[in-house]
């Protein structure tokens, strides 16, 4: 399977990649990330140069077709959201593809399909399986999931079939043992890349989620994409609230799976540890 781990992963966000890869092989799967993939172009590319924030994914997307790969699948959720955008332009745009195939020497079949990591592993591993690794479930351990701007929305973009309310999350959460509450934040905007230019302003948006997620009466919250993860957990400190941990839910998988050391728990800014052994989880 085809595996973009985009920049995040390599720093930031390295407890993403390190329990997803561990995650991916306990479901016997392999992932491949040929060499030469690039910058996806984040949020800045898009906003400064359209042609530019279609040509970054599609060299990345070029690598995985000469591959022969037929999926790649996302961990970073804007990642996931810039592939499937440029995929989609390529499909409305015919001339601007046709000009990008002769810039890049390659005449791009989009024959590769585009996935977060979350519905990769949700609807092509499926439920039933993920089920049937886990060895110590996550029995008293209260979550909301947090699934942001760009996981689900715009549909047209993501695919997403439930854009507004997700469940794909939860439902993973809940095989995994946990409990799922329901809250308001779910798809609410932590503040994104304003981290760097308007940093009160994501004080107060992340905070805001934070609180919700408290107020409901949730041990943590579970994300699933890079910036989210920095504005939440990263930034938390720097915020006048109670703390609570934020985890990506391949470290909670991992957790469940018996392989506490690949959840990578470390990394994260607000230590979940404590917690999780209160519950007996670690």
């Amino acid at each position: 399977m085809g595996y973009y781990p985009g920049c995040s992963l390599h720093g930031l966000a390295k407890e993403f990649d390190h329990s997803a890869r561990a995650v991916l092989k306990t479901l016997d799967l392999q992932p491949v990330a040929p060499q030469g993939w690039i910058c996806c172009g984040s949020s800045p590319a898009h906003r400064v140069d359209h042609r530019q924030s279609i040509q970054m994914p599609l060299e990345s997307l070029v690598l995985y077709e000469q591959e022969g790969l037929k999926e790649v699948t996302l961990p970073c959720a804007m990642c996931f959201n810039r592939f499937r955008a440029a995929a989609r332009e390529l499909r409305l745009d015919p001339e601007l593809k046709q000009d990008l195939d002769q810039e890049l020497g390659f005449e791009y079949q989009d024959s590769v399909a585009i996935s977060s990591l979350l519905d990769f592993v949700v609807d092509r591993v499926g439920l039933e399986s993920i089920s049937d690794k886990v060895q110590k479930p996550l029995k008293g351990l209260k979550v909301v999931c947090y699934y942001g701007c760009l996981l689900t929305r715009p549909p047209e973009v993501t695919g997403s079939v439930e854009p507004e309310y997700p469940m794909t999350m939860d439902r993973l959460m809940k095989t995994l043992g946990a409990t799922v509450i329901d809250w308001d934040r779910k798809v609410a905007c932590c503040g994104a890349s304003l981290s760097l230019t308007k940093t009160e302003l994501v004080f107060e948006m992340s905070g805001n989620i934070l609180e919700n997620a408290q107020a409901r009466g949730a041990d943590a919250v579970v994300v699933a994409c890079p910036m989210c993860h920095i504005n939440l957990d990263g930034r938390q400190t720097q915020m006048d609230i109670q703390h609570i941990p934020v985890l990506y839910f391949t470290q909670l998988m991992a957790l469940a799976f018996g392989m506490p050391d690949d959840a990578a728990l470390k990394y994260n800014m607000i230590d979940p540890r404590p917690l999780l052994k209160e519950r007996g989880l670690l």
